[in-house]
């Protein structure tokens, strides 16, 4: 009987001993897989869109021109050798203000993209316009409007985006009344120009040309400067990516 118990004793500490290491390998397990989930979702490596980044800073500078260097990443991004100064020499312009009129962005450039003198920027009208001179209409898309989902979904299939926002990503608190000839206009000099190269949960990626790739910014500040702006987006696709 002593002996029995004994085995009985003996079975049962060696299956406890086996449950607990069971226990603890699927523990551990466990939080190795969720660890490693964590990882690849915080890691915008694993993410992004690898677009070439151009700073609109570099020599010859256009300290105004963040839309053109911005364009130039997405047909750079398409195997087009254009640079941001041979893009600005072919956008239009308008002049900041002219007699009781003040410019248009939705026109042309308004004002000096140089930096030299002010200048504002300009809407995705002429910058649409522009990149139809490198690529065929059918593979330049404007699609300014569209709520951020449209782009978040395009950015999920390898198709960065252009768009307008604001220099710290955020809706503008100030702005100011433009008289054109189109009719009035508000704007702000805050305006910016990047191109999206991921979105997960948090965070957006961008390739901003004030020379930052793939910068972090958070998610929800830049939805709401992406609708103050206007909604403005541009993406080109089918040639070779």
């Amino acid at each position: 009987m002593q002996r029995l118990l004994k085995i009985v004793t003996i079975c049962l500490l060696t299956y406890l001993a086996v449950s607990v290491q069971e226990d603890h390998f699927y523990v551990q397990a466990s939080r190795t897989a969720l660890g490693k989930a964590e990882k690849i979702t915080r890691s915008p490596q694993n993410k992004v869109i690898d677009v070439p980044l151009v700073n609109q800073l570099t020599t010859p500078a256009l300290y105004n021109g963040c839309e053109v260097a911005a364009l130039s990443m997405l047909l750079q991004f398409q195997g087009k050798k254009v640079t941001k100064n041979e893009l600005a020499k072919q956008l239009a312009y308008t002049p900041m203000h002219e007699g009781k009129w003040d410019g248009n962005p939705n026109q042309a450039f308004v004002g000096d993209i140089t930096g030299k003198k002010p200048g504002l920027g300009v809407y995705h009208g002429p910058i649409y316009k522009l990149a139809t001179k490198y690529l065929p209409k059918k593979h330049v898309h404007d699609i300014s409007g569209s709520d951020f989902s449209k782009v978040a979904g395009l950015i999920e299939q390898g198709k960065p985006v252009w768009v307008i926002t604001t220099t710290n990503f955020e809706a503008p608190k100030t702005w100011q009344k433009f008289h054109t000839k189109q009719g009035d206009l508000k704007v702000t000099f805050a305006m910016h120009s990047v191109v999206i190269t991921g979105v997960d949960a948090r965070y957006i990626y961008l390739n901003d040309p004030y020379g930052h790739k793939n910068r972090q910014v958070d998610k929800k500040a830049f939805i709401r400067s992406y609708k103050a702006m206007g909604k403005q987006a541009i993406y080109v696709d089918g040639m070779g990516k």
